[in-house]
Order: structure tokens, then sequence, then C-alpha cells
């Protein structure tokens, strides 16, 4: 039997080296270089996990990587949370061209795998049921036959598009603004990732695995129609720099030539009712879309991979009819849904928080007052809400 999974970013790639492993035949649709800049780079516990019960987490010994062993959130100078991360279950930060080249060459190992570099212009069908595609390589035509298509081809996901299953959408009320410098911090601040808010401004600030400083600059929605102001044309080394505490605004002074032009992220967030078609099925941004809070696109399709495989192997294997295969989509959205339900919601609670702190001078106020008693016990029920982003709302457990 033949997999068709379109996209080869983390979801796309990793289900199809487990299909290809377990001897299946499988070929992996990618549009565009792997060589493109990702913003997914965060591997929380649940994360790492998954990889390790794929038999992938030894291709993170040979890329290069950083740990986040802390957490410090800094308002207008003064810290409210200062947290070390558990031993040995640090964030770990990955350059995702390098994995996923990694990965590929596994998949490659195994002869039903097979790479198609093109991109995806229309279905094929076969009595209603979706039954391959059409695709685009280098100006010619190519159908590549399937007896079940997987899209993994992210947030502006082709395959949601064309088989119209709707994307709703999660009120979210920011934007973000990506800076690079390449300019790395002190060695002992490089595994520390840094929230900081001062005025109704809020930026976080950490390092990646090329030691650049990565920052993220909290955009207003009504901000990148140029309704506050026209971020273009603002001073951002100087704005940055205002944002952070003393040894912050130094580094950003003296590294200012260096800041790299921003980049606009549109987040799109939201899930869509529902995740498949006869012959189709939607996993990770594809079928819900992430917030950048937490690194949780990532995570949680290396989840529902798992989920996905352990459904699909069987009754691929077995060369199931296509009513068989398509009883089993629904029910892989049926597990993974309500984890990604709450760690949608977990996202929108905390990006609300630092936005209702940005935007009230008495809140800020009060969270200074207190800060020098209570910052050990709001560290602590700050970690405590971060449960389920880190580890999942359950254990995902992987039977091939």
């Amino acid at each position: 039997m033949q997999t068709v999974i379109v996209g080869a970013g983390p979801t796309g790639i990793t289900l199809a080296y487990l299909l290809a492993r377990q001897g299946l035949e499988v070929t992996l649709i990618e549009a565009t270089s792997l060589d493109r800049v990702f913003r997914g780079e965060g591997l929380m516990p649940s994360g790492l996990d998954a990889l390790a019960q794929m038999g992938l987490l030894e291709l993170l010994d040979h890329i290069p990587t950083q740990v986040i062993q802390r957490w410090e959130m800094i308002i207008e100078d003064c810290p409210i949370v200062q947290i070390n991360e558990p031993d040995g279950l640090q964030t770990t930060i990955v350059p995702q061209p390098a994995f996923l080249k990694a990965v590929l060459g596994k998949a490659e190992q195994y002869p039903g795998f097979r790479f198609v570099q093109g991109s995806v212009q229309s279905l094929l069908y076969e009595s209603e049921r979706v039954a391959g595609v059409s695709v685009n390589q280098a100006g010619a035509s190519q159908e590549i036959p399937a007896d079940l298509v997987i899209g993994a081809d992210g947030r502006g996901s082709t395959l949601r598009r064309l088989t119209n299953l709707h994307l709703q959408k999660r009120d979210y009320d920011s934007n973000l603004l990506w800076f690079r410098l390449p300019a790395p911090l002190p060695a002992a601040q490089r595994s520390v990732f840094y929230g900081f808010i001062r005025g109704s401004e809020s930026l976080g600030a950490y390092s990646s695995w090329d030691s650049s400083l990565k920052l993220a600059y909290i955009l207003p929605r009504d901000s990148a129609g140029g309704k506050s102001f026209d971020w273009k044309s603002v001073d951002w080394p100087a704005r940055l720099a205002a944002i952070g505490p003393d040894w912050f605004t130094a580094h950003l002074q003296n590294h200012a030539a260096m800041l790299e032009t921003p980049v606009l992220l549109n987040v799109v967030f939201g899930a869509c009712p529902r995740w498949w078609q006869p012959g189709v099925l939607l996993l990770g941004d594809a079928a819900h879309p992430m917030a950048p809070i937490r690194a949780q696109g990532i995570n949680l399709a290396l989840r529902d991979v798992m989920v996905a495989a352990n459904y699909l192997v069987p009754l691929l294997q077995a060369n199931a009819t296509a009513s068989a295969i398509d009883a089993a989509l629904p029910q892989i959205q049926a597990e993974r849904e309500p984890e990604i339900q709450r760690a949608q919601q977990l996202q929108q609670h905390e990006q609300g928080q630092a936005n209702l702190i940005a935007q009230t001078a008495i809140l800020r106020w009060g969270l200074k007052r207190v800060a020098p008693a209570a910052r050990p016990l709001i560290s602590r029920r700050w970690l405590s809400r971060q449960r389920h982003l880190r580890y999942g709302l359950h254990p995902v457990r992987l039977h091939w």
C-alpha cells in the first residue's frame, strides 16, 4: 500500500520515517528547500520523549543544540520569575534544517521510501475518495496514486485548502516580530530564556543553537496594520534595548549594527473541527496551528505522529480496505484533540496574562512590590502551570 505525505517538516518527515521503517511504501513531497528558515526550534520534554521513542533522539548528538536551563521573567528591572529547569528535563533548541536532513538520511535507508521535490497542485479521486495527488516538478506534472494522503504541510496547508477542511480560528490578539542578533551573550547567560516587560512592551529573548540571540517582540494586531506605529520605520536597536535591564541594553547597544531586519510572523491559531476526509488526514500545524508560546507546534506534532503511526501501521501492513483506513482517521483526531485543546487554552491564558501585565501599570507596580518576598512562590506556581505545555496532557506511547 502507498502512503503520500505532503510536507517535509518535523511532522511529515518523522511519520515518513516511521512508516518506511515498518516496511511500508511512502512518498514524501516537499515544495521548498529543507534549508528554509524555521521558527519552531524548541523541543520541550514531551518532544524529546517522542524523539526517544522514535529512535531519533541520538541525532541531536550530531547537530548543534542549545539547552535552556533557566527561565527569568523581568518587569521593569525587577525579576518576577527565576527558576531552573528540573534536572534532565531541559528545553533543547535545535536547527530544524539540520535535524530534518538527518531524519531524511535515515528514512532513505529503507527501500519503500521516496522523496519528491515538488508542489501539490490538485488531488486525485476515485469514487469520491482521495486517491493520490498531482505534483508539479520543475514545470512538469506527475500523478502519484495513494491509498492514503497525509497533509503535514504546516499552518498554510495546501492540503487543507484543497480538501475544504475549514480552520476554526481562536482569538489571539498579538503577532510577533522576530529578530536575530548574531552576537552571543556571555556563556553564563546562554542557557536562560528571558521575558522582559517595560511599560506596554513585551520581549522574549533566548540564545539559539548557533549562539545567536533570538528576540520575539510582541506586536498587537492593530500595530501590524499600521494603526499604532509603522514598525518598518522603527529604530529597533534602540527600542529593543530600552525594554530590558541594563546588561541587555548594553549588549544591544554594543552590537546595534548587527541586528538583522525583523520578520513579521502573523500568528495563525486554531484547529480544524474535522481533520480528515475519505483518503486524507491532516496532522500537526495543518490540522491545528499553534501560537508561538512554548514551541508547542513541533512538540504536539511529534505526538500526533506517534498516535497516527499506532493506528495506521497495522492497517497499512495488512493491506486494509479503504473503508477500514478511513474509519481510523476520526479515531486519530479523537485521541489527539483533548491535548490540542488544552494546549491552546494554556497558550491563550499565558499570552493574555502577559498582555494584561503590559497594559496595566498598577498590576506591574504590585508585582514589583511583592516580588522580593513572593518570588519563589510565583516561580513555582508559574512552572506548575507550564506542566501540560512541557509534558503533554497525558503519556503517549509509540507501539511500532
